[in-house]
């Protein structure tokens, strides 16, 4: 895609954007930039942001963030925002019980939309083109993608969501239920 392309697609994401998750990752983005770590409240956030339409296991991985203190959320996390690679920030953060490596990237993406981008099956399936579940290994490829196809010097959360919503539109798939 090219600058405009990007421009276009980004837009149609956020026509379709939920107003309710368009604030709550307004909202995390300022705080955790703030903070420097996550809380177990906001994880929570998170994972609902993630799983908003998937009832059973957004419910599941709630429930198993509050199995920990939120001292060890909070710990965990700041360690993993200390670090540059992003194997190493996921493995940090699926210490955290409830968070995969999809879930972590939405937190690097609320922390970091500069230089981070959510990883899911369809980015997976776009950029690697394959077909399942991210892993942790799949994401510093993911973003090396994103880099590679920035030609406007945007955001990378920006391409992420222009190369998201062209896919979610040409494949029929998906919808803010699959956050």
């Amino acid at each position: 895609m090219d600058a405009d392309e990007i421009r276009d697609w980004r837009d149609c994401y956020d026509e379709v954007y939920d107003g309710e998750l368009r604030a709550t990752e307004e909202r995390l983005h300022e705080e955790l930039t703030d903070q420097q770590y996550i809380t177990r409240d906001q994880l929570e956030d998170v994972v609902r942001w993630k799983l908003n339409g998937m009832p059973g296991r957004r419910g599941g991985n709630v429930e198993r963030v509050r199995t920990v203190p939120d001292e060890f959320v909070r710990r965990v996390s700041e360690a993993a925002l200390l670090v540059a690679d992003p194997k190493i920030q996921l493995k940090t953060l699926q210490s955290i019980p409830g968070i995969g490596p999809a879930t972590g990237t939405v937190i690097l993406t609320f922390y970091d939309p500069e230089n981070y981008g959510i990883g899911d099956r369809y980015i997976l399936d776009e950029f690697l083109e394959k077909d399942g579940q991210m892993g942790v290994t799949d994401y510093s490829d993911i973003l090396e993608a994103l880099r590679d196809r920035n030609p406007g010097n945007f955001d990378l959360r920006t391409v992420e969501k222009a190369y998201y919503q062209r896919y979610r539109v040409e494949n029929d798939v998906g919808d803010f239920g699959d956050l």
